[in-house]
């Protein structure tokens, strides 16, 4: 795909230039492969990852380009402009990688008010934040920036649904990313779950670090806030060990206003018939890059955003980070803040 979109593009004339460009691509392509494949679904897999993202851009924005000539010639029924139709071609190209790295890095801030039919003394605003992803592509400036923006709107409480890092705490500790992720504040506490790229070996040291940064881990644990407020958190899908929804209720007074939080949103089904108010997790991306957005539409209960099935209010962020590759197209970097509110 990528040799016959160049092709078009430059239009080789001799055989020599049609041969290297053809072995350009072929060499390009095959050693990222190899050198991704030296660390499957490490950080080197994510630099093939990132390889071939950057050329299915390269599609887009060919058929981008064809769809535009095709409506624009019976439209103005001018003769083909081979330079002109190159030339959009290669600013929409630039436009759509520009615009995924935009979004990646640039985070917006969603509100949403949640009224739950049991006695609460005062509304309660909760920072949402997941898959943040700490790792090469994401680091102290993008820390900074979330710290920032939370401070910003005051939260009660801060919680992260899982992904904190990126596999490992290897950036995060050659970086100082410590010092950054410290910072983050609120007067009810900071609390975080693990999801499952915390479970790639290095749950230990990830759990460690985050609870030095004075961020309290819940592990199939439960805390009280503010005295009215349950917040119960459990580790992800891939501990074997973690505890049932029902278990971990058991912890606490089923009367106060109840949050359950976890990395992946695939206990819908389970939650929903017990006395949960309000359900947060992140894990999807919200497919993170197009068609991804729409096909994970089709195959998850709740790819992305806010749903209520019985008495629970569930909500899924596509995450503050980006995981294995710093694109976001059709999603954007964002965090949640919740207001929570008795309707009693």
């Amino acid at each position: 795909m990528t040799s016959m979109l160049l092709w078009w593009l430059i239009k080789p004339k001799t055989t020599f230039a049609k041969v290297a460009l053809i072995a350009t691509v072929f060499i390009i392509n095959n050693s990222a492969l190899i050198y991704g494949l030296t660390e499957f679904w490490g950080e080197r897999f994510q630099v093939y990852l990132v390889v071939s993202i950057l050329q299915s851009f390269m599609l887009y924005a060919g058929l981008i380009t064809a769809a535009l000539a095709l409506l624009a010639y019976p439209l103005f029924k001018r003769k083909s402009r081979p330079i002109f139709i190159r030339v959009l071609a290669v600013t929409t190209y630039i436009v759509i990688v520009s615009l995924a790295i935009f979004n990646a890095y640039s985070p917006v801030v969603h509100r949403f008010t949640v009224t739950i039919d049991k006695p609460l003394a005062k509304p309660m605003d909760i920072a949402l934040v997941s898959d943040t992803h700490l790792g090469r592509w994401f680091g102290n400036r993008q820390i900074k920036k979330m710290v920032s923006l939370i401070d910003a709107q005051h939260p009660d409480v801060v919680v992260i649904a899982g992904d904190i890092m990126n596999d490992n705490t290897i950036a995060y500790n050659n970086t100082n990313m410590h010092e950054q992720l410290s910072k983050l504040k609120a007067p009810l506490g900071v609390y975080a779950t693990l999801g499952n790229h915390d479970y790639f070996g290095y749950d230990q040291q990830i759990t460690q670090a985050v609870e030095e940064a004075g961020i309290k881990a819940l592990d199939n644990e439960s805390v009280l806030l503010d005295d009215s407020v349950w917040l119960v958190g459990r580790s992800d899908d891939m501990d074997l060990t973690r505890l049932s929804v029902d278990e971990l209720l058991t912890q606490v007074e089923t009367d106060k206003l109840i949050i359950f939080l976890e990395h992946r949103p695939s206990a819908m089904d389970e939650v929903s018939v017990l006395p949960v108010d309000l359900y947060l997790s992140g894990h999807t991306h919200g497919g993170q890059i197009f068609p991804l957005t729409i096909l994970m539409d089709w195959l998850t209960p709740l790819n992305y955003g806010s749903k209520k099935i019985a008495e629970t209010q569930f909500l899924v962020t596509s995450g503050y980070g980006i995981g294995p590759v710093p694109f976001r197209l059709g999603t954007r970097s964002e965090i949640w803040i919740i207001t929570l509110q008795s309707g009693s």
